[in-house]
């Protein structure tokens, strides 16, 4: 998965010791607001629950979740951009969707790079190809094989320029097949229209797909990600038939460029510690995310990394905002 395509950029988080500034020893001064780029009731909001929980805890003051869904999560990125760099006000978002914005926009009020400073990795969900059982396809080779004798096969996503889309279409580029995207609105909108029979598969989350994949309704494909997940090991990926087709949902925390480093790397423990609650971990793992831990320095590389290769998709799809 995930973990073996960047592990040249993971290192375990230190402990104990951590020598802070002033600055960082008077953070935060008052309650920090943790703005979620997607409505409530997601994953990516529960999880920013379970860390402003036990940041509260933490910090000594109120963290306090925002949702400010909308525009491909560049509303939620905008306000953040231009909030003063004190460390108050956070971003938690899907960096596979805000990393696309920065190749998919044509006109951003913000740069999805050096507009923020990196926080924190919080964790890493991998996408899951489903199909519709009457589709009788089983794997990948199936349902490439099928898709070449029926040309303009419908796979939806989750809207245009989410990382649902752009994995939906590195498939469609790497597998040489001919298929017609379906944008739906986020949510479960995908799923209730495979289940519905209007399309033919969708590049899904997997907390949105695998309960209709156990109960039979829906076939798992395979999961867009290096290697099997530790929470899913029945389930095959896409990587083993057909290289270079991954993508995930991942969450993590950003903050507005020139926030003082001593709290950036106060904030990065104390994400961590809330991804090592028992809570935390019961819940990463009922939505197949595992967590992930990157410094401040290296998450930036990461993202660095990140905006290059969905470029290339952009570019490939032709696909505009």
């Amino acid at each position: 998965m995930l973990k073996n395509k960047w592990q040249v950029f993971f290192v375990a988080l230190m402990s104990g010791g951590a020598s802070f500034s002033a600055s960082a020893q008077a953070y935060p001064a008052k309650p920090v607001r943790l703005i979620v780029s997607f409505p409530p009731g997601g994953a990516t909001d529960t999880f920013s629950r379970l860390a402003a929980a036990e940041l509260t805890k933490t910090l000594g003051q109120q963290v306090v979740v925002e949702n400010r869904p909308g525009a491909g999560t560049t509303i939620a990125a905008d306000l953040v951009a231009k909030a003063p760099p004190d460390g108050h006000t956070l971003l938690f978002t899907d960096l596979s969707s805000h990393t696309i914005t920065a190749s998919l926009y044509r006109k951003l009020p913000y740069h999805p790079l050096t507009s923020f400073a990196p926080v924190a990795l919080i964790n890493v969900s991998p996408l899951l190809l489903v199909a519709h059982p009457s589709v009788g396809a089983k794997n990948v080779r199936d349902l490439v094989a099928i898709a070449k004798r029926h040309p303009g096969t419908t796979l939806g996503n989750s809207g245009i320029g989410t990382v649902t889309h752009m994995t939906a279409e590195k498939f469609r580029l790497r597998a040489g097949i001919e298929v017609t995207p379906v944008n739906y609105k986020g949510g479960n909108t995908p799923i209730i229209a495979i289940m519905s029979g209007e399309v033919a598969m969708v590049m899904a989350t997997v907390p949105a797909s695998i309960q209709h994949v156990r109960q039979g309704k829906l076939v798992a494909i395979g999961l867009a990600a290096a290697k099997r997940s530790q929470f899913l090991p029945e389930v095959p990926t896409i990587a083993e038939t057909l290289k270079g087709v991954e993508g995930a949902v991942i969450s993590g925390v950003l903050a507005p460029a020139g926030t003082p480093q001593a709290v950036i790397d106060r904030l990065n423990t104390e994400f961590a510690r809330a991804s090592d609650s028992p809570n935390a971990k019961e819940v990463y793992a009922s939505n197949v995310a595992e967590t992930l831990r990157m410094s401040p320095a290296q998450l930036a590389q990461f993202m660095e990394r990140e905006t290059k290769e969905w470029a290339e998709v952009v570019k490939a799809t032709g696909v505009t905002q």
